[in-house]
């Protein structure tokens, strides 16, 4: 009987052993720097970068000026109701008919039998309407006091239409016949615009100008007209009799200092922006200092404003926007420009002769590139970062029968470097590290300055600066 043979199954091990080979321990170098990189990016603080921009900007001095006019107030001789025939801001020669007084009052008597209502045209309504939304349009928080201006207008253009009223009544009862006798015509006593406004200022002069009248600048215009009786004496109108003018303009001790030679001044009205430039006279008077503009036009333009805002337009600054975040200060080496030598293998087309020594203590040298920062055609200077060199360092000066490329210098004449200067900067990132580049400011603001441009080796358009200069280090690497 044939014998049946049994396999011998193979017993496995109990525990799978594991093996380290290359791919592992690749793998496992990697992932520990992926993780030490990501420590370090998360425990570094993060830098904010500023993208260089073109900026125009104007110079500006701006402050509340006094309007100074030849002007007065006209009050009434007797006492009764007026009754207007000029329109507030027109012309009027002497002796032309301004205003009449109802004394007893019959007149308007009379017109309230006629019709005691006023009459407003389509045109009047638009007018009001445009009014009011040219104000609201252009109304901010910042200028309340404005409200003021827009009751005075608004009274002023509803007193119109009611004034008008008034007269095409009169004119219809005197055509009639039928207007009782009692209404006395006054006439103008000289050439002039009339206003139906005023403020009690009206004898100043530039002469007679005080500090004090700069304190209450929310001194507002009264409006005259009326519908109730006026008083003997009352004022009634205002008469401007000159188109010669006077600008009156406060300065600080500062803002006088930086002017006062100035023969002519160019001033901005802020309400309508009207830009002039006129001639200026500056005087002191009780510790102030003021700056006098003479006009001869523009006075009926203003002349319901006894306080006006303007800005003295110094100059435009064309340059470019830094954030004052931005800026630092830094220490530069200087190098006579006569010890720099032609190099093709550097950005800036120029290296420096370093002498050096070997392990041998052997006499050789060595071109090096440190960044440029300033140059200073005047004085004869490069001004270089502080990175590559230290005090103490010597340059040899490259004759014109020698190469860069030359090691023998021993009889050419070495600078030493020691001396530096303070100059104020920014960090540029665009080569991926934080370099050192000089400012030159033209204007400096509150939170920022405008740069000049033109700076060779300084900072151009579109460069990227370092938004705040406090969180990184000249040379550190960004990515």
């Amino acid at each position: 009987m044939a014998k049946i043979s049994k396999k011998q199954r193979r017993k496995r091990p109990v525990g799978r052993h594991f093996r380290i080979n290359t791919a592992t321990i690749i793998c496992l170098v990697v992932f520990a720097y992926l993780v030490v990189r990501m420590i370090m990016s998360l425990m570094q603080p993060t830098i904010s970068t500023y993208e260089v921009t073109a900026q125009r900007i104007y110079d500006t001095i701006s402050t509340t000026a006094m309007a100074i006019r030849k002007e007065r107030v006209i009050n009434t001789d007797r006492a009764g109701y007026v009754i207007y025939y000029v329109a507030d801001g027109e012309r009027v020669g002497l002796n032309s008919d301004v205003y009449a007084i109802d004394g007893s009052g019959s007149i308007l008597s009379q017109l309230s039998n006629e019709n005691g209502e006023i009459e407003f045209s389509d045109d009047n309504y638009v007018d009001i309407k445009n009014q009011i939304m040219d104000y609201k349009n252009g109304y901010h928080d910042n200028s309340f006091g404005t409200v003021y201006d827009f009751k005075y207008a608004l009274d002023n253009n509803i007193m119109e239409i009611s004034n008008d009223s008034i007269i095409k009544r009169v004119n219809k009862l005197v055509s009639e016949g039928s207007l009782s006798n009692s209404m006395n015509q006054i006439k103008a006593p000289a050439t002039g615009v009339v206003s139906y406004c005023y403020d009690g200022m009206e004898s100043t002069t530039v002469d007679t100008i005080s500090p004090a009248m700069f304190y209450n600048k929310d001194n507002s215009m009264v409006q005259i007209r009326s519908n109730e009786p006026y008083k003997q004496g009352a004022p009634v109108y205002r008469l401007v009799t000159s188109e010669n003018w006077d600008l009156v303009i406060p300065l600080t001790s500062e803002q006088y200092e930086r002017i006062f030679d100035e023969p002519y001044l160019q001033v901005k009205f802020v309400k309508d922006g009207l830009t002039v430039t006129r001639a200026a006279t500056f005087f002191e008077k009780e510790g102030s200092y003021f700056a006098a503009l003479d006009f001869n036009k523009y006075m009926e333009r203003y002349m319901d404003e006894r306080y006006v805002d303007v800005e003295i337009v110094m100059n435009s600054i064309d340059g470019l926007k830094i954030p004052n975040t931005s800026l630092v200060k830094k220490n530069l080496y200087a190098i006579p420009m006569e010890y720099a030598t032609q190099s093709d293998e550097t950005s800036s087309g120029i290296a420096f002769m370093l002498k050096t020594y070997d392990k041998n203590n052997q006499l050789k040298t060595t071109a090096i590139s440190p960044p440029i920062c300033y140059m200073d055609e005047r004085a004869g200077m490069y001004y270089v970062s502080t990175l590559d060199l230290k005090k103490g360092d010597e340059i040899v000066k490259v004759t014109d029968d020698e190469t860069a490329e030359s090691s023998d210098f021993k009889g050419s004449e070495t600078y030493t470097i020691s001396a530096m200067k303070d100059f104020e900067g920014v960090y540029t990132i665009n080569k991926g590290y934080a370099q050192f580049v000089v400012v030159t400011k033209l204007y400096q603001a509150d939170d920022f300055c405008i740069a000049d441009d033109q700076t060779l080796y300084g900072i151009s358009q579109f460069d990227h600066v370092v938004l705040n200069s406090s969180s990184i280090e000249e040379g550190q690497i960004i990515y």
